[in-house]
């Protein structure tokens, strides 16, 4: 891969960074929402609206934590040891 290509697979590796990073703070939200509405006694509907959204945001991390974990793999195989940002999924 020459370089004008390992700095391309760096800049997809960082809009994943920022976008795992958005969705992460996203679901974190959620998850307070959620236990304000279950500690609220909630109506069952609005609850199961939020663990619904909740279980979405979840399935899309780990989506985005596959695609990283592969960007990142490839980048380092290929461009060697040229550094990354910080990765924000958990080392799989």
């Amino acid at each position: 891969m020459a370089l004008k290509d390992c700095a391309h697979q760096r800049f997809l590796i960082e809009g994943l960074v920022a976008d795992y990073e958005s969705l992460d703070a996203t679901t974190t939200a959620t998850e307070q929402e959620l236990a304000a509405l279950k500690a609220g006694r909630a109506a069952p509907e609005s609850i199961a609206a939020v663990e619904e959204r909740l279980a979405a945001e979840r399935e899309q991390l780990g989506q985005l934590t596959v695609e990283g974990r592969a960007a990142v793999d490839e980048f380092r195989a290929v461009c060697g040891g040229e550094k990354l940002p910080p990765l924000p999924w958990p080392p799989g």
